[in-house]
């Protein structure tokens, strides 16, 4: 009896990943091959190279030399959380171990990527900046709207540019907004004011 019920939940399991794979693989075509994406293909492309940290760290850069104390910590606390959610990104794609989705865009990047795909590091990384910016700066609502406009827009480009499958991208939202979410208080209160 036992094993009966272990084997019928076996095979719901089973036959419910099934489905999810094939709805991920779904969405992935649907968005890679939109009309009305394709419009948008410069914006992805810039969007992804952002997505590297780049505009991250720019951001960084304009409060250390624009803003003041506060601001120095939020940097020094963005930046141990990205730390640690990079870290985390790459202990669960070798855990993972699931593959990128076959290539549809041929993207030239100045280093190479590498051939795991879950969770997604730039969607971990924008919506982690993201959620920080919501926590240390949640009063300056058209900054909170843009950093996540812009993290909607480099998470849709991995899609987009079929570097990531949907269910990549979102658990990279995910583990980026949690972790961000429960880090950001530990680490500012651990930062002394300068």
């Amino acid at each position: 009896m036992k094993a009966s019920l272990a084997s019928r939940v076996w095979g719901v399991s089973e036959a419910l990943s099934e489905k999810i794979l094939l709805l991920d693989q779904t969405v992935l075509d649907r968005v890679s091959g939109s009309r009305l994406l394709r419009r948008l293909d410069t914006l992805f492309l810039l969007a992804t190279y952002l997505g590297d940290g780049y505009i991250w760290g720019l951001f960084g850069f304009w409060l250390i030399f624009w803003g003041g104390p506060r601001d120095h910590r939020h940097v020094l606390a963005g930046l141990a959380v990205s730390v640690v959610q990079l870290t985390l990104v790459k202990l669960l794609k070798l855990f993972f171990r699931r593959e990128r989705p076959p290539a549809f865009v041929p993207v030239r990047r100045f280093f190479i990527l590498d051939s795991h795909a879950f969770p997604s590091g730039h969607a971990t990384l924008a919506f982690g900046m993201a959620t920080l910016t919501l926590r240390f700066y949640g009063d300056w609502i058209g900054l909170v709207l843009l950093t996540y406009l812009l993290a909607a827009v480099i998470s849709l480009s991995r899609i987009y540019l079929r570097e990531h499958y949907p269910l990549d991208v979102f658990g990279g939202v995910i583990l980026g907004s949690v972790t961000s979410w429960i880090l950001a208080p530990l680490l500012e209160n651990a930062i002394p004011w300068g």
